[in-house]
Order: structure tokens, then C-alpha cells, then sequence
């Protein structure tokens, strides 16, 4: 078995994910420059092989085998007669107690006195140095109250043990098996790291919370959906769990101190809203889907358990007008989307007592559903669908690629697509603009389906891509055919990748989140791009995507925590993401809070 070399390369290239993975950007520039590497995640073959934080593991196994040496040593002197045995790498390995630091005589008869007077001994001393770096910790949550000793940041590898001795056993680092993901580690394609810095948003926030008044349910409501107004950028809509169904106007300046919530303060007064749902819906009713038209007119909202438990289907205006209604549909619906004129509305939901798909297209001139049933089983597999056209779409989940259209009042099976055994797609985006079709599996692949029937494939993620997204285009722009086409990839791997689909060679650039992607979202215009996991939202420019423009890490409010101790029937965490019409706000969503971040 033959040993890997250490090259000059490779250990600069360690040093150099370190110093990014720590937060210490400025530094990392700096090394790089005198390395003289450009881009070293692509000029170097071994990079994309590196797993992270490498370089604390190579230093922990070799400090494992010095242990190992020394016990060797200790057993058989002879053989290993120039091991020293009391001496690590970092001196001697048991440390003289430390003596006790004396404390200030108290005086007892000035009581007032010492109330007043100021602390100094904790103070941070300004003789050795700058201030230490504050460690940068995840906000995590087990079983559904948060950590009281609060988690370890990843690099905290230099803790005391409780007798202050020093490491235990030699062991000055944790075993690699249990290190986390990194926090944000960044790699781009562009100049290098660049040092600019990221701004924070936690100050730019709104907090919207989605209890109602008027409820007395105990159970949190949980949010499933949101989306902002393709038209304006201050009217958002959401749906989700215990009747939610609301749009609410957002304040065009509702931003800043006078609404930034700080770790104790009570949360300010959300914005007014009107609700969706009269009072013929039980509260118990889950609204499940909701669809802007592209005009921003009106909307598409989906419920269940409203006359048993079938789902129902309005479309309303901005001001909660119903102006169209179609009852009866079966069971929930899991998937509803305008065509590209808004003038069919595409829905898919389980057969009954959960036998097939149901495909149904609800043309808002007329009260009739016009339906498809597909032998597909929903609830073991989900399905997404897209427009292609007016009246074609493509329907993808599993093995299943299908296209279908509508003509003369009923639905037809359309193109058919050859997928590969184990395909397991799970994600479709079609691009209008080349008439290509994406899909993702939850293998990591994604294939590029052409109008020509070509297909091409690529290894995109280590892992279930969990975001597939086309980067949209204003509509003045012309394409040539050697301009960019870029499409966005998103998986649990924690990595965003942004593929030039006229060169697949290699990703144009790629980041890294640590935690594994739940959203991705580009503004209208195509210019920045924002990626979420269940904690943080760090928003790039797309072509900059060295060092991220600004960063928003979710606080301690009890509304981010996990429904699963609610009934709502739900079993992991609810996302969402979404920018507003202009890209200057963004909207995340996790469970049973909603916030408006702006950004620009």
C-alpha cells in the first residue's frame, strides 16, 4: 500500500481551506497570493477530493500515532530507545497544577461601594494583543429545546479538560469522524478569495408571526409555502397549517432597529395582512399550495379537509375576491401551477384512498376540471411538473418522465422520455429561453434533455440534490449561441454548483454552505443568488461567488424549532425562500415563523 507524499502543494492547500473554513478570508487572501495559485479548489486535481476541515484531522491522526509511539515506547524501551515518553509535540505532557489566583480583600464595610464599582477582572486585557476572535457557533436545537451549555463551534479543539491538566491522553483534537460540517467555507472561480466584507442582515429583518389571535389551538402553525407577488414587491402570500392562507403588505422601509428582534425583546407588531379564508373553513383546514399568476393579479390556493377531506381549489384576487372555485378534488394537493398566459392552472394530488396521481388542469373561464389519472403511486414517490408550453407540461418523479398535452377539453400522454433503472429523479426546471429540460436525482446527477431528444448527463452532487434552478433573464436580453446559459444545482452535500450548460465540462463556480441546502433562489433579474439550510440564508453574486455579499443567521426565537412535537402531522422542517419582484427583499420561512429580509 503505498503512503501519500506531502507536498508543498497539498499542505498549502490544507492550511489554505482552514483559514477560509475559521472565517479568516483576509488571511487566506494574502497566503494565496504569496502561493501564487489562482484558483486552487480547480488547478489543483487532489482539491475536490479534500474532504472538510482535512487539515485539523491529518494533524489529530498524527498526534494519535505519536500517542500510540509512546505507549509502544513505554512497553518495549528497547525497541524505541529515542521516543521520549513525558514530551509531546507540545511540550510535557502533564502540566504542574496551576497556582491559585488571589483574590481581592472584600471589603465588608463598604457594600454599597462594591455594588458600584465596575468589574475589571474579566476584562479583556489590550497588552498582548488584539481581542480573540468571537468562535462562530451553530444555532442548533435537541429535541426541541435549545442546548443549555449551548453547541461548540467545529474548531474548538484547544478545550482544557475539567482538571486543567491539558489534553487527555495526548489527544489535543477531537476525532474527525465527529467534527461537523464547516460553516462557510467559500470557493469561487473568479480572482481568488476576495476579502470583501459580508454584510450582515439580521438588522435588515422583519419578523412575521404566523400564530392566529383569534386560534386557541395549542399546536404551533406551521408554514408550507410563501411566495411574493410577481409584480409587487410589497404584497406576500403564504399558506400553511391551521387555516393559514393570508397576503400581507409589507411597509416599504420595515427594516432596522425598529423592527430587529434582539435575543429578549418581545417581537414588534407584523405587518396587517387580510386573510384568504372565509368562514366556511374549519381552523383545523391545512392550505396547502399556493400559485401567482405571472400578471400578479390573482392567485391559486389549495386546501384540504374542507367537506371530507377532499381538496379545494379558488383562485382570488389581491384583496381575497374569489372570482373562480372547483371543489372535489381528491385528497391534498401536492403540486399547483399557472401555465406560462395564466390561462390553465395545473394541479396534482393522490387518487382516492391513495390509488394513482390524479392530474387536473382548471381553465379559469370555465367551472370543469379536466383530469388524468396516472398509475403512479404519489405518496411512495412525490412528483414535480413543469410548463413547457401553453399547453404542454412534463411531469417527473422516480422512473416517471412524461410530458402531456391538453387539447379539445382532455388530457393526452405527450413526449415520452427514456430514463435509466434507479433514475430516482426528484427535480425539474425547464428553460423557455433554449427550450431545454433540467432534471436532478437524488444520486446526484442532472440531466440536460434537449429539444432534439439529446441527452446529457453529469455528476452534479455527492449526495440528494435537493434545488434545481435556471438563472432567469430580463426580457430584453438576446442570447447568441456561445452565451452563457447558466443553471443553478443545490444538494445535501451542502455545496451550490452554477453550470454553463454550453460548456459542462466543469461548474462555472461552486460554494459551500457546511449544512445541507434546503432553498435556492435567484432575484428576478439574475443577478445574485440566495442559498438556505436550516439555520442561514448567505446570499452571492453570481459570477462573484468567491465570498458571499451578505449573510443572515436565524436567532434563538422558539417559532424556527421543529413541528415535530406539534399535531400537525408534519415530521421534519418546512422551507421556503423567495425574492420579491425588484430582488431587494428576500423571504425565508421555516416552521412556524416567516421573515422579510431586505438586502438591497
Amino acid at each position: 500500500m503505498s503512503k501519500e507524499e506531502l507536498s508543498s502543494d497539498r499542505l498549502n492547500y490544507l492550511i489554505w481551506r482552514y483559514l477560509l473554513e475559521c472565517g479568516y478570508h483576509e488571511t487566506a487572501v494574502k497566503l494565496q497570493k504569496e502561493w501564487n495559485v489562482e484558483e486552487p479548489q480547480k488547478q489543483l486535481d487532489f482539491a475536490p477530493h479534500v474532504k472538510n476541515y482535512a487539515l485539523v484531522q491529518v494533524v489529530n491522526k498524527g498526534l494519535l500515532y505519536n500517542a500510540s509511539e509512546r505507549r509502544a515506547a513505554e512497553a518495549s524501551p528497547d525497541l524505541f530507545p529515542n521516543v521520549p515518553l513525558l514530551n509531546g509535540f507540545f511540550g510535557p505532557l502533564t502540566l504542574p497544577p496551576r497556582p491559585p489566583v488571589p483574590l481581592p480583600p472584600k471589603e465588608e464595610d463598604d457594600t454599597e461601594n462594591a455594588r458600584k464599582r465596575p468589574i475589571v477582572e474579566d476584562a479583556p486585557s489590550e497588552q498582548n494583543g488584539p481581542a480573540k476572535r468571537p468562535r462562530i457557533i451553530s444555532n442548533g436545537y435537541e429535541n426541541g429545546t435549545e442546548s443549555v451549555a449551548g453547541p461548540k463551534s467545529p474548531m474548538d479543539v484547544d478545550e482544557e479538560p475539567a482538571n486543567g491538566h491539558g489534553p487527555s491522553e495526548g489527544n489535543a483534537y477531537p476525532s474527525p469522524e465527529q467534527l461537523p460540517s464547516p460553516i462557510v467555507p467559500i470557493f469561487g472561480s473568479e480572482k481568488g478569495t476576495q476579502a470583501d466584507k459580508v454584510a450582515d442582515l439580521v438588522a435588515e429583518t422583519t419578523f412575521i408571526d404566523l400564530a392566529d389571535e383569534s386560534s386557541s389551538a395549542s399546536r404551533p402553525t406551521v408554514l408550507l409555502q410563501c411566495e411574493f407577488n410577481p409584480r409587487n414587491p410589497n404584497v406576500l402570500a403564504a399558506v400553511g397549517t391551521d387555516a393559514l392562507a393570508r397576503i400581507w403588505t409589507l411597509s416599504h422601509t420595515a427594516s432596522g432597529s425598529d423592527v430587529h428582534m434582539e435575543n429578549n425583546e418581545t417581537p414588534q407588531p407584523p405587518p396587517k395582512y387580510i386573510s384568504l379564508l372565509d368562514g366556511d373553513f374549519p381552523s383545523n383546514t391545512q392550505t396547502v399550495a399556493l400559485s401567482w399568476a405571472a400578471n400578479g393579479s390573482y392567485l391559486a390556493v389549495a386546501t384540504e379537509g374542507v367537506i371530507n377531506d377532499s381538496a379545494r381549489v379558488r383562485i382570488q384576487d389581491n384583496d381575497g375576491v374569489v372570482l373562480a372555485s372547483y371543489d372535489g378534488l381528491y385528497a391534498s394537493v401536492v403540486f399547483l401551477r399557472w401555465n406560462p398566459s395564466d390561462t390553465l392552472l395545473l394541479a396534482l394530488s393522490p387518487g382516492p384512498e391513495g390509488a394513482g396521481t390524479i392530474i387536473s388542469v382548471m381553465p379559469p373561464a370555465s367551472p370543469d376540471i379536466i383530469q388524468y389519472k396516472l398509475p403512479h403511486d404519489l405518496e411512495k414517490q412525490p412528483l414535480e411538473a413543469v410548463w413547457t408550453g401553453t399547453d404542454e407540461f412534463v411531469i417527473c418523479g422516480g422512473e416517471l418522465l412524461q410530458g402531456f398535452q391538453i387539447g379539445e377539453g382532455k388530457i393526452t400522454i405527450g413526449r415520452k422520455f427514456e430514463t435509466r433503472d434507479c433514475h430516482a429523479l426528484s427535480r425539474i426546471a425547464f428553460d423557455p429561453v433554449t427550450n431545454s429540460l433540467a432534471t436532478a436525482s437524488e444520486t446526484g446527477t442532472v440531466d440536460l434533455w434537449d429539444p432534439n431528444g439529446q441527452v446529457y448527463s453529469f455528476n452534479a452532487h455527492q449526495a440528494n440534490i435537493t434545488a434545481l434552478v435556471w438563472q432567469p433573464l430580463p426580457a430584453t436580453t438576446t442570447l447568441s449561441e456561445n452565451s452563457e446559459r447558466l443553471l443553478a444545482s443545490a444538494g445535501d452535500d451542502g455545496a451550490i454548483s452554477i453550470w454553463n450548460i454550453r460548456s459542462l465540462s466543469r461548474s462555472k463556480c461552486s460554494m459551500t454552505m457546511g449544512l445541507g441546502v434546503v432553498a435556492l433562489a435567484f432575484t428576478p433579474d439574475g443577478s445574485f443568488i440566495a442559498g438556505a439550510t436550516n439555520d442561514r440564508v448567505l446570499i452571492w453574486k453570481v459570477g462573484e461567488a468567491n465570498v458571499p455579499r451578505a449573510s443572515w443567521i436565524r436567532g434563538p426565537e422558539p417559532g424556527w424549532q421543529s413541528p415535530r412535537s406539534s399535531d400537525s402531522g408534519l415530521d421534519e422542517d418546512q422551507h421556503c425562500l423567495c425574492w420579491d419582484s425588484e430582488g431587494h427583499k428576500l423571504a425565508y420561512g421555516v416552521n412556524s415563523l416567516l421573515a422579510t429580509i431586505n438586502f438591497r
